[in-house]
């Protein structure tokens, strides 16, 4: 019996006509689940690709147009699906956004009572005190419990808001005494800083729980007994403080209740299968190293701003007020932030190019950069036009408003800069704004006058905007940032 051998079969190697074909093929095992053109342009460049090989080897001008053919040739299984339509304006949501403005600026209405009746010294300590600590505080509080609510730990994050809301003015009331001493005389500062903080907790935990509404019905009294003493300038000082001592107890109840709710949220989107309910350090663990990031981004905010308005406090009442429009103007700033997003996903949902995407998305930058910076300039006409008829407003009050009108914008940019996660290019951004600033009036002959202060302060607001769109420009416009 012989067995006769069968010859190997021959494969011929597949002839690609379309060498994209070819291309998409080879790429596949690399490219995953893309979720937009500019992925699968990085991965292409990582991969050897230039502008020639793609205008040579494959017909494109250029990699990225080669990687939006690419991407529309992939299955339609692994494409990402289509990006929801953004979610029409909501005026509710508006107006509680501009209503933090109102809520920032509250303390500052009560300052001249609290002066009248309090030596200015013990003022000052409080307020320099207070600042950075309940800036650092009620930020890295509300950023903590925002990523446990992105985490389904809300219960978890209202526990962690209770115990911020009692430590904070405990805190803040150790940090005054430890500083201004042990005496009689130093206890004022020390119950300052903690009705301060009392109230920032209740802020906090007011836009946490989206109860702006409540909170400002609470301070109205505050808020109409600080006007009518700073209208009036009655000798009617104390009653003004003791109503405004109420209102912010009113207030710190109705913080501590709104922390203490069993149920979840109206706001909040339920998971289908909640997830376990984690002790409260458990569930902070993976959070503490970008906290510390928070954290650092926080204290500098804080000291670019205060480290101007403080000294100021006791000078002309121009250069003293003339961070208020900033104030009441973080509101509108905040929504302006927040409609960015929106338009941005929105241009994501009708354009798939990604130059298309990059420039729509940064146009509304400046739109909308342009929008709150003079929305801000427009609040400061009617603040300062009294100061300006009664020659109470100088050159250096002009420039110091100026000044802080361009910090609104620098502050708009540094809110799109944190919504991408990129604290350190923050930080450093403002680290350099504050020693270009403090470089001058420590340097620079005559940098402690008031005009060249406040130029100072204007010159370094207008660098730290460069620095966050230079941070903003590898960034803003990779489209799967807004999915």
């Amino acid at each position: 019996m012989t067995t006769t051998a069968e010859a190997p079969t021959l494969v011929l190697p597949r002839v690609v006509d379309d060498p994209v074909v070819g291309l998409v093929e080879r790429m596949r095992p690399q490219l995953g689940r893309p979720v937009d053109a500019l992925q699968i342009a990085a991965a292409l460049e990582s991969d050897g690709l230039t502008d020639r090989s793609a205008r040579d080897d494959y017909g494109h001008p250029d990699v990225f147009v080669l990687a939006e053919e690419v991407f529309r040739r992939l299955d339609p299984e692994i494409r990402p699906p289509a990006v929801p339509r953004a979610a029409p304006a909501d005026p509710v949501r508006a107006a509680r956004d501009l209503s933090h403005g109102l809520l920032y600026l509250m303390p500052g209405v009560l300052l001249p009572a609290v002066l009248a009746i309090l030596a200015e010294r013990s003022v000052v300590l409080a307020l320099l005190i207070v600042g950075p600590l309940g800036w650092v505080w009620s930020g890295g509080t509300a950023w903590l419990a925002y990523r446990l609510v992105g985490r389904s730990q809300v219960r978890v994050a209202a526990r962690l808001l209770r115990g911020s809301t009692l430590l904070g003015p405990a805190v803040g009331a150790a940090a005054t005494a430890a500083l201004a001493g042990s005496t009689r005389d130093d206890l004022p500062p020390v119950l300052l800083a903690s009705g301060l903080l009392m109230y920032q907790a209740a802020a906090t935990a007011a836009l946490f729980y989206r109860r702006e509404g409540w909170l400002l019905a609470a301070m109205a009294p505050a808020a109409a007994a600080g006007g009518a003493y700073l209208l009036t300038g009655r000798p009617d000082a104390p009653v003004a403080v003791i109503v405004a001592v109420g209102s912010v107890a009113v207030g710190f109840v109705l913080a501590l209740g709104w922390t203490t709710r069993t149920d979840l949220p109206a706001w909040y989107a339920r998971p289908a299968t909640p997830p376990a309910e984690l002790p409260l350090h458990r569930a902070v663990r993976p959070e503490l190293p970008q906290l510390c990031a928070v954290l650092v981004y926080a204290a500098l905010s804080a000291a670019y701003l205060l480290h101007s308005a403080a000294r100021h406090l006791s000078g002309p009442v121009d250069l003293a007020v003339a961070a208020a429009p900033l104030v009441l103007g973080m509101g509108l700033v905040e929504w302006r932030v927040r409609r960015f997003h929106e338009h941005a996903r929105e241009l994501l949902r009708r354009a798939w190019s990604p130059r298309r995407f990059a420039t729509g998305v940064w146009a509304r930058l400046a739109l909308e950069l342009a929008l709150a910076t003079t929305a801000v300039a427009v609040l400061a006409l009617p603040m300062f036009a009294p100061l300006r008829q009664a020659g109470l407003l100088s050159t250096a009050g002009t420039v110091l408003v100026a000044a802080h009108v361009a910090v609104a914008g620098a502050y708009f940019l540094a809110f799109v800069v944190a919504g991408h996660g990129r604290f350190g290019r923050l930080s450093a951004a403002l680290a350099v704004a504050l020693a270009a600033h403090l470089t001058v009036l420590l340097l620079v002959p005559g940098g402690s006058s008031p005009l060249v202060d406040a130029a100072a302060y204007l010159g370094s607001a207008v660098l730290l905007q460069a620095m966050l769109l230079a941070a903003l420009a590898g960034v803003l416009g990779q489209a799967w940032r807004y999915r």
